[in-house]
């Protein structure tokens, strides 16, 4: 088979890859911005709360207290916070570019896009949760001690709400990029029972154009 052939062919596989690829490129860095902001503001609240227990000199976790003996109390508790983070980061990442990717299945996408869909905001949804709820435990062990929480009660109030927003917004711009993916992939097959059907003769459509 002649080289140029085979360029040619090359070039009609990775055009709908790219197009694909690019077609919710848009959706998929607005859900890992606000699935990072929902993450970023309860993290937050969980600094103040981690901040007031160690002033108070109550016991936190070893890896904590390792890093606030290293490098001070501000300093540790943002690092230890931000290596917990990064976690988090890390798998958004992976789950984001696993859905980005499923779009490009002919068969059955829909499936693959709708369940990796589930787990992008069921993940989200458990990770602020479990972080939620040790917000919760550190303001319970301030108040057990006899420190004033009043000030990480309503931090946890307004950040959890803000998460919270930021979580709901996720959700809908994933079923937006859903949405919106059905649509080009219908574009795209009309467009080519249209094609196929063509006269003799005439030049047909570039159902990715």
């Amino acid at each position: 088979m002649p080289l140029l052939t085979i360029l040619e062919q090359f070039q009609v596989r990775s055009l709908p890859l790219r197009r694909l690829l690019a077609i919710n490129f848009r959706e998929h860095v607005t859900i890992y911005v606000l699935a990072s902001l929902s993450n970023a503001f309860l993290t937050a609240s969980q600094y103040l709360a981690v901040s007031a227990a160690v002033v108070s000199y109550l016991p936190v976790d070893p890896g904590t207290s390792a890093l606030i003996t290293r490098y001070g109390p501000s300093s540790g508790i943002v690092l230890a916070l931000v290596l917990n983070s990064l976690i988090f980061q890390g798998v958004l990442a992976v789950l984001l570019v696993a859905s980005a990717l499923s779009a490009v299945v002919k068969s059955s996408w829909r499936w693959a896009y709708a369940c990796l869909g589930v787990i992008v905001s069921g993940f989200v949804g458990c990770w602020l949760g479990a972080k939620f709820l040790v917000i919760l435990e550190w303001i319970s062990t301030l108040q057990n001690n006899g420190v004033d929480s009043s000030n990480e009660y309503t931090s946890l109030f307004w950040f959890g709400l803000a998460a919270s927003t930021s979580y709901i917004l996720m959700i809908l711009v994933l079923r937006k990029s859903y949405e919106k993916l059905a649509r080009h992939t219908r574009r795209v097959e009309d467009l080519k029972t249209k094609n196929s059907s063509c006269l003799p003769g005439r030049s047909p459509e570039n159902p990715w154009s």
